[in-house]
């Protein structure tokens, strides 16, 4: 179940927060500065000029880089719009020390922790639901995982059903580069930025919903044939090198 969640789970999130390219140095601002043109920018989703206060360039390009192609596609822009139009943040302090600063601030933004499992749960009820044979699961698994891949405007109406909010504490971290301050991204700020969009944690209720289609889904493999269940392991490592092809 796992697994196959994850197997789902990747390529949405790779839409979202994989590859791309960087810009130029920005004029030299305070470190306060730095972070409201670069957190305005993100919300803006001006990915340019958000590359060229932060180091998401250097770090593999973590938000939203995917924007920054030539031919971005509507779904792309549309997911990434949900995520960040209700951001906003407070700073609360500021500490400069030689060449390196901190900027203590609150984000607040809609909570989107749970809509990605809620979606993941769903897609694989639908399996379930099927009553596929054991040759026709494998080849609905591998359908459900190009959706995920090729229809990510399909995640939209989860992310839109967010309606409770989160505020998070978050320390920024800045250093100097050529005379210009430069936030330097973490995993706990970029996600804070989404609203927690990619937070492992989930709400009792999700965790249910998870369980139950976890429950659904072993009960559909004991009905199949044996064949299916001793060579799982089998088609779920072939299902992954399906979706590693994709990426590469």
């Amino acid at each position: 179940m796992k697994r196959l969640a994850y197997l789902i789970t990747v390529p949405l999130l790779s839409l979202l927060l994989l590859t791309g390219c960087g810009g130029q140095n920005p004029q030299q601002q305070s470190p306060e500065d730095t972070v409201n043109t670069a957190f305005t920018a993100l919300k803006e989703l001006d990915i340019e000029t958000f590359n060229d206060y932060t180091n998401n360039k250097q770090i593999g390009n973590r938000i939203f880089s995917e924007l920054l192609r030539r031919n971005v596609e509507q779904s792309h822009l549309d997911l990434a719009q949900v995520l960040v139009q209700d951001l906003s943040w407070e700073i609360t302090d500021t500490q400069i020390h030689n060449d390196t600063a901190t900027v203590t601030l609150t984000v607040q933004n809609h909570d989107f922790s749970n809509a990605l499992s809620t979606y993941v749960a769903d897609l694989i009820r639908n399996v379930v639901n099927s009553q596929a044979t054991d040759t026709d699961l494998v080849r609905l698994i591998k359908d459900t995982i190009n959706e995920a891949r090729n229809a990510p405007q399909n995640l939209l109406p989860y992310l839109q059903a967010c309606n409770t909010t989160m505020s998070v504490p978050i320390t920024v971290n800045l250093k100097q580069n050529n005379n210009c301050w430069q936030i330097q991204l973490d995993d706990t700020l970029c996600n804070a930025l989404i609203g927690n969009f990619c937070d492992e944690e989930v709400s009792r209720e999700v965790e249910r919903k998870l369980a139950a289609t976890e429950e659904l889904l072993n009960h559909h493999l004991e009905r199949l044939n044996t064949n299916l269940k001793e060579n799982k392991s089998q088609w779920v490592d072939q299902l992954t090198g399906t979706l590693e092809e994709v990426f590469r």
